[in-house]
């Protein structure tokens, strides 16, 4: 089941809406804060949430409107 934000008629006239507004607030943390990083990463539309997902190789699924690693590669799993 999909779920879909509705914008409300100021957020359809401003073209900024409520995860805009929320990722504002978020990235005003410190850069270090585990919270905020991990917001980014799993809700982020910024250049910096890009970043971040690069760097860990992680993409964004707009459809979820959360992220999932890139490439999982079985094969060089080492188990103990």
């Amino acid at each position: 089941m999909k779920k879909k934000i509705r914008l409300n008629a100021a957020e359809i006239q401003s073209g900024f809406s409520r995860l805009n507004a929320a990722e504002g607030l978020i990235r005003q943390l410190p850069t270090d804060h585990d919270g905020r990083n991990t917001w980014l990463l799993n809700f982020g539309k910024s250049k910096e949430a890009k970043k971040l997902r690069k760097r860990r190789d992680l993409y964004f699924i707009k459809e979820t409107q959360s992220c999932e690693l890139a490439t999982i590669n079985i094969q060089t799993t080492q188990y103990e």
